[in-house]
């Protein structure tokens, strides 16, 4: 009915953000890569003793700049995608970037950091923390985002199929 229709295109075309479940989603992925500015990502027993990774560095002796860089980027993007939600299709390649940039972060750590921090102490253990299972978190979150802003703009055409 024309009523339905009105209350659909109002409902999209809205200025009000927060009520699309992408931005609470864009959201949690902006927290938590600010929580890796407090969270340690691994930690490396040297018999008694025991050095934590976080993004600034091992115990600030080791340059993690990289990491520190990422992470930033990490917390920047899901804001600036949330404040583009009148171009959905820039949203959704903002999201894509955010998943980039969370998957290289697990390989930065993965692949280089964890190996070579072992090599230069000789740690005999390595225990990962909560900042080593955030980027998972955030691509999880960016890509559910992808799927919202998906049917945003699926809706969107088939409003326009329907004019």
């Amino acid at each position: 009915s024309l009523e339905s229709y009105r209350y659909i295109c109002k409902k999209i075309k809205s200025n009000i953000m927060i009520q699309r479940i992408q931005t609470v989603f864009l959201f949690l992925a902006a927290v938590f890569a600010g929580v890796l500015f407090f969270a340690p990502i691994a930690s490396f027993g040297l018999g008694n003793e025991i050095v934590t990774l976080t993004i600034f560095g091992v115990e600030n002796q080791t340059s993690t700049l990289p990491l520190l860089i990422l992470t930033i980027l990490m917390l920047m993007v899901p804001f600036v995608t949330i404040f583009m939600f009148k171009k959905r299709e820039v949203q959704l390649k903002l999201s894509s970037l955010n998943v980039f940039l969370n998957a290289v972060f697990c390989g930065l750590i993965f692949l280089f950091y964890v190996d070579r921090i072992q090599e230069t102490l000789s740690a005999e253990t390595i225990t990962y923390a909560f900042g080593t299972y955030i980027p998972l978190i955030n691509m999880v979150l960016s890509i559910l985002a992808m799927r919202w802003i998906k049917k945003d703009i699926e809706l969107i055409k088939s409003i326009d199929r329907l004019r």
